[in-house]
């Protein structure tokens, strides 16, 4: 017979069993849902007993051997949610919300927040909170959002507190209010609320609690990275390695950015990458360099792509390669880091080499960087705009682009720019700075 298929009663066996064979009595009302009689905890739960619904369902979630464990799980705390029991009105709703037991629905996810919420559940209200927040399941809805979180969080919910240190912090929605943000992340903080605990340790060391603090910042950051919270274990590493000397510790660093590292975490691997090419550890292990960047890299780490591109074009610590090089380039430049866009414009306008020469939209690639305030980028545009170099010529649109690179301090375009104003006629500069003042107020509107 297919496990799933058996009767709920030897389901109830099985966990029995799994226990060690003893049997102790339910109490409806005791909050420890394991030491109970499983035989009369069944009885009690179709007896419609809401209390040994929800214990029953307890069970069968943190069990979750089988499928038909979970699918259990969720009919039980459904029976147990429609007598009005508060925790499995939140159980159902995370049901719901995640697809566990039934197919996954926001919006009737919602509903049993609302249910649990209004009964003065607080981790109901908390996600309730996130909920009206984001838009999950409803509209993003503010002025809710913030009477579900402070009601969450004057019931102690950490997560509420967190987010409303995150609000007021960013002053997105709210106020923007660092006193009151480091308030409510220190409630959660208290509580071991890791994210909380990193936020507060940031705000000490970029001293947005007044001064800056490292004791604080250590202490923080220290409490979320031994809760193994890679982040936390990341921005201790950066703190010990970029501290004041008597806070700093590159040997903690190392440790800690390993950790992060090895957790998956793309930046820690991209830094820890850095650590061994700069020599911040007390070992030297050969390759450990390459293996953290091409690890980031995969990772979707921008930066670890252009390196591991510049590495396989130069043949720096890995054998030469300029064909891999080039699309580690262009997936660099397709996350968006604007150095890597800017060196595959000027590869595909100027490179003789084919990997680069059998590219036709470096000038694209250009503009994309240009556009993001690269000032060579905008002098590589200018040129070939000037020039004809890969498209049409565009005198005006050459000036637009040489101004800027200029008023942004690149002394070779200050040059040439003297030199295009001296040669460029009359009409042709007054069209060209009119073109300018257009573009500058679309620039400022968009």
């Amino acid at each position: 017979m297919v496990p799933g298929a058996r009767r709920l009663s030897e389901r109830i066996c099985d966990l029995r069993h799994s226990e060690g064979g003893t049997t102790k009595r339910y109490n409806p009302g005791v909050q420890d849902h394991l030491d109970i009689d499983v035989d009369k905890l069944l009885a009690d739960a179709k007896d419609g007993d809401a209390g040994a619904q929800f214990a029953l369902a307890e069970r069968f979630r943190t069990r979750a051997a089988l499928d038909v464990d979970i699918q259990q799980a969720f009919v039980w705390y459904q029976r147990a949610a429609r007598e009005e029991h508060a925790e499995a009105q939140y159980r159902l709703a995370r049901c719901y919300a995640r697809g566990t037991g039934v197919a996954a629905d926001q919006e009737v996810a919602l509903t049993w927040y609302i249910a649990a919420a209004e009964q003065n559940y607080p981790s109901a209200q908390a996600r309730l909170g996130w909920c009206y927040h984001t838009g999950i399941g409803t509209e993003p809805d503010m002025d809710r959002a913030l009477t579900w979180y402070y009601a969450a969080s004057a019931n102690g919910n950490a997560m509420a507190q967190a987010r409303l240190g995150d609000l007021y912090a960013r002053g997105t929605d709210v106020v923007a209010d660092m006193n009151a943000a480091l308030r409510h992340w220190e409630q959660a903080a208290q509580q071991g609320y890791t994210g909380a605990q990193m936020s507060l340790a940031l705000a000490y060391v970029n001293g947005n609690a007044g001064m800056r603090d490292f004791d604080q910042a250590i202490y923080w950051c220290k409490r979320a990275a031994e809760a193994g919270y890679d982040k936390a274990q990341y921005n201790l590493a950066l703190i010990y390695a970029n501290s004041p000397p008597r806070f700093q510790d590159l040997e903690l660093a190392k440790y800690w950015m390993e950790k992060a590292a090895k957790s998956g975490l793309a930046p820690a691997q991209y830094a820890l990458s850095r650590f061994f090419q700069r020599g911040i550890a007390s070992e030297s292990r050969p390759g450990e360099e390459m293996k953290w960047l091409r690890l980031a890299a995969d990772g979707g780490h921008a930066k670890a792509s252009y390196r591991m591109a510049m590495a396989l074009e130069t043949g720096e610590g890995v054998t030469e390669n300029k064909k891999i090089a080039m699309s580690w380039l262009r997936r660099a430049a397709d996350q968006g880091y604007i150095e890597a866009q800017y060196e595959l414009a000027r590869r595909c306008v100027l490179s003789a080499e084919p990997e680069y020469a059998s590219l036709d939209d470096g000038i694209q690639w250009y503009e994309m960087a240009a556009r993001h305030g690269h000032l060579r980028a905008q002098y590589g545009l200018a040129v070939c705009l000037l020039t004809g170099k890969g498209t049409a010529k565009d005198t005006a649109g050459a000036y637009y682009w040489m101004s800027l690179a200029a008023e942004g301090g690149l002394p070779k375009a200050e040059y040439r720019l003297r030199i295009l104003e001296e040669q460029l006629d009359d009409g042709i500069l007054r069209e060209a700075r009119r073109r300018l003042t257009k573009r500058r107020t679309e620039t400022s509107i968009d």
